[in-house]
């Protein structure tokens, strides 16, 4: 039988590959391509390079796959520039020189921007053409990137440009299921009652965080392919509306369940007191409300706002773990109003259109029964 910690690993093992397997057969499809016209069109016998550069573009958990693309073009020119000059210094150790490469290249990278992408490849781009020598890692191979760069870009911003909208949701479903494995675990602590259990629940936070830290990203992208892109400019409007609102809810969710779970922590250490008799019921609706937003509910089910009305005052214990609750409470309800909200301004919309097309018709069947009356009343006044 498979341990409740188990069956998390296994969920959110699926839900990154699921969440992945498109940016892989991408990246894959442009490492061969890259491969394909590097040997064909430009006679280079082992283009690695110019595939290496399209997955390393395409790699599914990056970002922004153009702005990783460019960043990794500049790094490589740094490095082979800096790696043919290098090799004009005078006979050294090649430890010496290696060293002398490896912080040049890095060093000089490191003035356009604090990018570990660009200072990588210009330290690993310079230390190449020493050890490879100029014809194989030196302008050849930048050639070959810059293939890999060019078909990357074309892949990431023109042929396989994401949906914006897609792309903001997807992450935003990714990170409210690690919410709801978070609060599965919290709940698991506070019905077995168990410290262990509750700091496992606590650490299972650092996954959420990297699924906050993916949001964020995915709204910076979404925010750039809007303003780059054809595809992005077309839902503009509504991906900064969106953009504002998930950042400031996600990171609000996330703090109040980091203080729960710590608020968790050193209430059952201390085990004076037990816990409220509703609170292992919030954290189940909790998790199923979590589920639903992230589209994992089960049919029928619907979000159930919590009601606090027959909830008891908590120990002075617990009372601190009720507040962050009630604000973990608060951001859901209002995450899923704000979500909800294009809803019903569309169908209020169409309830006034209807109306309005009813009293139309109204109007005029009014006016057609006067005008039948009138047309009766003359026929009747007619003499024979």
């Amino acid at each position: 039988m498979m341990t409740t910690g188990f069956r998390i690993k296994l969920r959110q093992a699926f839900n990154q590959v699921q969440a992945s397997w498109k940016d892989a057969l991408c990246a894959g499809l442009a490492a061969g391509l890259a491969w394909f016209v590097s040997f064909h069109f430009l006679d280079h016998e082992h283009p690695i390079y110019a595939a290496m550069t399209a997955l390393i573009c395409l790699a599914p958990g990056i970002p922004s796959h153009g702005r990783q693309a460019i960043y990794v073009l500049a790094g490589v020119l740094t490095g082979v520039a800096v790696g043919e000059l290098t090799l004009l210094l005078p006979p050294m150790p090649t430890e010496v020189r290696i060293a002398i490469v490896g912080f040049a290249g890095m060093t000089i990278a490191s003035a356009y921007s604090i990018v570990p992408a660009i200072i990588i490849q210009a330290g690993i781009s310079a230390v190449m053409v020493f050890a490879l020598g100029a014809d194989v890692a030196g302008w050849t191979r930048a050639i070959d990137v810059a293939v890999g760069t060019s078909i990357g870009l074309v892949f990431s911003q023109i042929l396989f440009t994401p949906d914006p909208l897609k792309t903001l949701h997807s992450a935003v479903e990714r990170f409210f299921k690690e919410v709801a494995l978070n609060y599965t675990l919290a709940t698991d602590a506070l019905e077995r009652n168990d410290v262990a259990a509750a700091i496992k629940a606590m650490k299972s936070c650092s996954r959420t965080h990297s699924a906050l830290i993916g949001l964020i990203g995915a709204i910076d992208v979404t925010r750039s392919n809007a303003r780059w892109t054809l595809r992005g400019r077309f839902s503009s409007r509504e991906v900064a509306s969106l953009s504002a609102r998930y950042d400031q809810s996600g990171i609000r969710l996330y703090a109040s369940s980091l203080l729960f779970c710590e608020a968790m922590v050193n209430a059952i250490r201390k085990g004076r007191e037990p816990p409220p008799d509703w609170l292992v019921e919030a954290l189940k609706l909790i998790v199923k409300n979590c589920r639903f937003i992230a589209g994992e509910a089960n049919s029928g089910q619907q979000f159930v706002f919590p009601d606090r009305s027959d909830r008891a005052e908590a120990s002075l214990t617990w009372r601190e773990c009720v507040i962050d609750i009630e604000m973990v409470e608060t951001t859901l309800a209002r995450f899923y109003k704000s979500r909800t909200r294009k809803h019903r301004l569309a169908a209020y919309r169409k309830k006034q259109i209807l109306d309005a097309v009813r009293k139309e018709i109204e109007e005029r069947k009014r006016e057609e029964t006067l005008l039948s009356a009138e047309e009766d009343e003359k026929s009747n006044k007619t003499p024979l």
